[in-house]
């Protein structure tokens, strides 16, 4: 059944914008516009019906009172880099960009915590611990942008999950906003504490559903002193699996143990060139072990190396230092941008597995394409070795049946390979609004009608974020079509934009604080004005003049978008429009 909830009247829009102030307050549907991107499929019936950027959790206390008792739907968003569309607004509503909530409040080395809001993002907060000689070890791929708030409400965990764990490992304490206004103070200053329920790891993971985190304390741990590195190809995935499971039995855990498919290498070798070029192809694997002691860490790398290449790889390369280690990196990190140049569109998906099915799970997935008959889909795959699987599809989603295909194949992942492999359906995304039709494979009903009832116990109107399949699992109908967003897509440029939030460092975007002003926000707009659903005037006009063509969106751009030329152009266009008017 489809939730019914109010519209926001002129009177009551007033009084949200008296609460944060004209300046963090905006109706306009050119910005409401650019809320309704995120990094998965845009919809543009999401469009949300006001944006409020508050300033501290008493403002959003009465925003959300005022919610509650009127029946607005609340989606909080951070840097809006979900890849489930968690951020995204399919019952309109207000959006509550906590992006300006960034201060790290307190460093306390003496008891390894920190203070900090929820728009902390996370590599800033890990560039100001370096000096102390700690740091936050979760490392999402978007940690130049994620915030720490969005790792909270999603739980998110990063290529050192295997030996350092997921963002739930380092929580200690968090201030959330409940539905109703209430501010409650959850979990403990001190390390060890069972005084009540652990209703603080209930948020944790929680996607948003049951409390807005305005406050977080985490536990911060030293920095290791030195690391090793080595870079592995194997001709065949079994082996590779075979040298993981038998670290495993060793008792090595390395810190980092990362997993790329042969479309992946092929595709990073032509995009970085160099010595890549001379790498053979094959499924790699990146293995780092680091400790304390230099002795230390050499002999449990020397252990890591012996049982690695008794699995016959066919090529492999140790960093001899810092720069060669940087280099190997790369190849890792520049898997987004270098899949970009294979086809317009890519989806990340995320699922985990046990470790002992993995080659048998790799090789259906990497069968995708000739099971649903998709002659022009491609996949490949990323893995963090503890069994969290990033899947990623290539296709073009200015095509029908590129789409469609796109739509058969997330449909036979998970039900007909993630599920029956006895895995599950996200392990660090979250669910969304994208996978909520999954969920019945992965839980049974007692499992999801509990679920219902704790949503119902914390929000009983159902106002914040809805259509989260955690305690909301309603299907999402839109405007025109009965479908949910994996089977609703709107033609856009094809400027293989993957919409991933990595150019929000903008500084037209720092001082103007709304989506709209970000790189992203612009190409958001132009895809408007290009396919109708926007008309020209005096604030596109000067949303796209406030660009400095300063270049920062096009380095930190993953696929390489050439914003500066799309930006000048669309401003030559603009001023040959005026000139003839």
């Amino acid at each position: 059944m489809e939730p019914r909830y109010n519209k926001i009247s002129e009177q009551l829009s007033n009084k949200f914008k008296k609460i944060v102030g004209e300046r963090f307050f905006s109706n306009k549907f050119e910005v409401r516009w650019t809320y309704a991107f995120g990094g998965s499929i845009f919809n543009k019936d999401w469009v949300p019906d006001l944006i409020l950027i508050p300033q501290n959790s008493k403002q959003i206390s009465e925003i959300l009172k005022l919610s509650n008792k009127n029946n607005i739907p609340v989606t909080p968003r951070g840097s809006g880099t979900s890849l489930s569309s968690g951020s995204l607004s399919p019952y309109g509503g207000i959006i509550l960009d906590l992006s300006q909530m960034k201060e790290i409040l307190t460093i306390n080395i003496e008891n390894n915590f920190v203070e900090v809001e929820p728009g902390v993002i996370c590599d800033e907060l890990n560039e100001i611990l370096k000096p102390y000689g700690y740091f936050f070890p979760p490392d999402p791929g978007s940690s130049s942008v994620a915030t720490i708030g969005g790792m909270v409400a999603s739980n998110a965990g990063g290529i050192q999950a295997f030996k350092y764990g997921v963002t739930k490992n380092y929580v200690m304490y968090l201030e959330v906003v409940l539905p109703d206004g209430q501010i409650l103070n959850l979990g403990s200053k001190v390390l060890k504490s069972v005084s009540s329920y652990n209703i603080k790891d209930l948020l944790i993971g929680s996607e948003g559903t049951l409390g807005v985190i305005t406050k977080i304390g985490l536990r911060i741990r030293p920095l290791p002193k030195t690391r090793k590195l080595g870079l592995f190809i194997f001709k065949n995935v079994d082996d590779l699996k075979d040298a993981v499971i038998e670290l495993r039995r060793k008792g090595i855990v390395p810190n980092l143990l990362e997993f790329m498919d042969k479309l992946i290498l092929k595709a990073v070798t032509e995009y970085l060139g160099g010595e890549f070029i001379d790498f053979p192809n094959g499924y790699v694997l990146l293995a780092e072990v680091d400790g304390n002691s230099t002795r230390e860490v050499d002999e449990e790398f020397a252990i890591m190396f012996d049982i690695i290449i008794q699995k016959d790889p066919i090529f492999h390369k140790v960093a001899m230092n810092e720069e060669e280690r940087e280099r190997l990196i790369l190849a890792r990190k520049a898997n987004l941008p270098a899949l970009s140049r294979v086809r317009p569109n890519t989806c990340v998906e995320d699922c985990t597995i046990q470790i002992s099915q993995f080659s048998d799970v790799i090789k259906k997935i990497e069968d995708i394409p000739n099971k649903i008959n998709a002659k022009n889909l491609l996949v490949a795959i990323i893995c963090h070795m503890e069994g969290n699987l990033h899947p990623t599809f290539l296709f073009n989603e200015n095509d029908e049946q590129d789409v469609k295909d796109f739509e058969k194949a997330i449909d036979y992942l998970y039900r007909e390979i993630i599920i029956p492999a006895g895995g599950t359906l996200t392990g660090e995304h979250g669910i969304g609004k994208t996978k909520t039709p999954y969920l019945e494979l992965e839980h049974d009903s007692n499992v999801i009608n509990l679920m219902a009832k704790i949503k119902k116990l914390f929000d009983p109107n159902m106002i914040l974020n809805p259509g989260i399949g955690k305690g909301d699992n309603r299907a999402i109908i839109t405007k025109n079509e009965k479908r949910t967003l994996r089977t609703q897509t709107d033609k856009i440029l094809e400027l293989k934009c993957m919409r991933c939030g990595f150019c929000i460092s903008c500084p037209s975007r720092i001082n103007h604080f709304l989506e709209t002003y970000s790189p992203r926000g612009r190409l958001s707009l132009l895809n408007g004005l290009v396919h109708g659903d926007l008309e020209l005037n005096d604030l596109i006009i000067d949303v796209l003049h406030t660009c400095t063509l300063c270049g920062l969106c096009q380095i930190k751009c993953p696929a390489g978008v050439n914003t500066i030329e799309i930006f000048e152009k669309a401003r030559e266009i603009i001023h040959k429009r005026s000139e003839k008017s």
